[in-house]
């Protein structure tokens, strides 16, 4: 297994720096294809834990054969919610796109915070 991980603090600059390293990452391992999905999914949940843990975070990208796995860690207890937005809604589209672009996702309690992870097939 391969790892890259980036802590971060809960500011909206935290989105663009793991964007970055989602991109660097995905063409170190070769995985081109799937570069626009991952960075998609890694822009999404930081900015979900940049909004609404408002805490320290921690993404890590995790290469295992036929899949990377992207999570990012916070210290906020709440558990993130599916909503499926409305044609005109602005806002609650994180965890959808994720859900879209992602093989599979979901959320776990850990001690201290939740992670929030998603995987994307290669």
């Amino acid at each position: 297994m391969t790892e890259t991980t980036l802590r971060a603090a809960p500011q909206t600059e935290a989105v663009e720096y793991a964007r970055r390293l989602a991109a660097r990452t995905m063409r170190t391992w070769a995985l081109m294809e799937r570069e626009e999905l991952v960075t998609a999914i890694v822009a999404e949940l930081v900015a979900n834990a940049v909004l609404h843990a408002g805490t320290a975070l921690e993404l890590r990208l995790l290469r295992s054969p036929g899949r990377v796995r992207v999570e990012v860690r916070d210290r906020a207890a709440q558990m993130p919610r599916l909503t499926v937005p409305g044609p005109l809604d602005e806002s609650h589209r994180g965890l959808f796109i994720v859900d879209q672009f992602a093989s599979d996702w979901g959320a776990d309690p850990v001690t201290g915070g939740k992670v929030v992870w998603a995987e994307v097939s290669v």
